[in-house]
């Protein structure tokens, strides 16, 4: 027999114990483990929009339902639960104004930071604090030497702006399945300077991609935040998927089927509710699901795809928490689940956090440039166009 009529039956053996043996396997076992990663693979393809026939061309049509089913009843369970939120004595940024001494000031602000090694970057770097603590602006996002500059939860900062009161720091994890991803974590001090942006037109024609729709709000900071009329990456982008509220006016009406209404009150307070939360929000977009509920971490089992994402929390002193999570196609990076953005910002000290617009939408941009990884079938590395962000003035 030849070597190629040997290669030929060898691979038709494989291809017959493949769809004999191995395929029904995958397909039938109650192996836990095998479970998570089949529901894990289907949850993934079918929070696409051009890549569910991975699921649907392999999976029986009642697997894939039953894990599309468990989401939308996820989101179902969701539709009456709304923020309560107590007095907030003091914020952080009224505790630093009481320290007289600059360099406790910036600490007390920071509280994150971990001092020892900040201390040991300004020491190699006295430039850095040479015109004072309150005025330090550290960025680092782009340089592949690490700051050294730790927060007390052990994560990478990137940037520290003390007249803006943020920082950014790099989240790199794991999933329980051993996945890395990777991403950014924006910690705004101040939530008065948190609102939602607008790109240029809203509604009327299309969106702005994320570094444009910032700087056209005059922004140093913003991350995507609502979904939009999506048809396919040629998607124009500036229609807004559900409800839209910009300083107290809505611009577009509620979705429902258990998505959220969120976004930040008069007295800067991040809520998550429905129609009766969004009468008293100034700013506003819908999307879900909501990750952290007045101090109590939410259930979101169901929402188990590895996707680029982006989500944002607020701690009880109303310190803002913006995160994105890299993902598709990244070395470094497979995305993550929705539980594992909850996580993230439980770990930070969020009361209150919600789920936004992932995928190819999740996007970070700060000081006039994207620093996350945005995946796009056309490799923009600015992202898509979007309708609308939440932005730090």
């Amino acid at each position: 027999m030849s070597v190629g009529r040997r290669i030929k039956l060898l691979f038709t053996v494989l291809l017959l114990l493949l769809l004999t043996v191995f395929y029904p396997f995958i397909v039938y076992t109650t192996n836990p483990f095998i479970s998570e990663l089949r529901t894990l693979w289907i949850a993934t393809a079918m929070e696409t929009m051009t890549h569910q026939w991975l699921a649907t061309a392999f999976f029986p049509e009642e697997m894939v339902a039953d894990v599309v089913n468990a989401r939308a009843n996820m989101f179902k369970e969701q539709a009456d639960i709304e923020s309560i939120w107590g007095k907030t004595e003091t914020t952080t940024v009224q505790k630093a104004e009481n320290e007289t001494n600059e360099k406790d000031r910036f600490y007390t602000l920071f509280e994150e930071l971990d001092r020892e090694s900040c201390e040991a970057f300004f020491e190699a770097h006295p430039n850095y604090i040479e015109k004072g603590y309150d005025k330090v602006n550290l960025d680092w996002c782009e340089k592949r030497d690490p700051t050294g500059i730790k927060t007390k939860n052990g994560d990478m900062v990137q940037a520290i702006n003390a007249q803006k009161s943020l920082i950014v720091v790099r989240i790199e994890r794991e999933t329980s399945l051993g996945t890395e991803y990777t991403g950014n974590l924006a910690i705004v001090k101040d939530p008065s300077r948190v609102s939602l942006g607008l790109c240029r037109g809203m509604g009327r024609r299309e969106g702005q991609r994320l570094v444009d729709l910032v700087d056209y709000n005059d922004a140093i900071l913003g991350i995507n935040a609502s979904g939009f009329i999506d048809n396919g990456e040629a998607a124009e982008g500036g229609t807004p998927y559900g409800y839209v509220k910009k300083d107290g006016e809505q611009l577009s009406s509620v979705f429902g089927s258990g998505y959220k209404i969120i976004g930040f009150d008069a007295e800067h307070r991040f809520q998550i509710g429905g129609t009766r939360t969004a009468e008293e929000l100034v700013d506003a977009v819908e999307f879900g699901p909501a990750l952290i509920l007045n101090g109590e971490k939410l259930t979101i089992d169901t929402c188990t795809s590895l996707q680029p994402r982006t989500a944002i929390g607020q701690t009880e002193d109303l310190t803002v928490l913006m995160l994105v999570i890299n993902g598709r196609n990244q070395d470094d990076s497979m995305g993550c689940r929705a539980a594992d953005c909850r996580d993230i910002l439980w770990d930070y000290g969020a009361v209150q956090a919600c789920n936004l617009d992932g995928g190819s939408s999740t996007a970070m941009v700060y000081q006039g440039r994207t620093i996350n990884s945005p995946t796009t079938s056309t490799g923009n590395p600015d992202g898509r166009r979007l309708p609308n962000a939440f932005i730090v003035k």
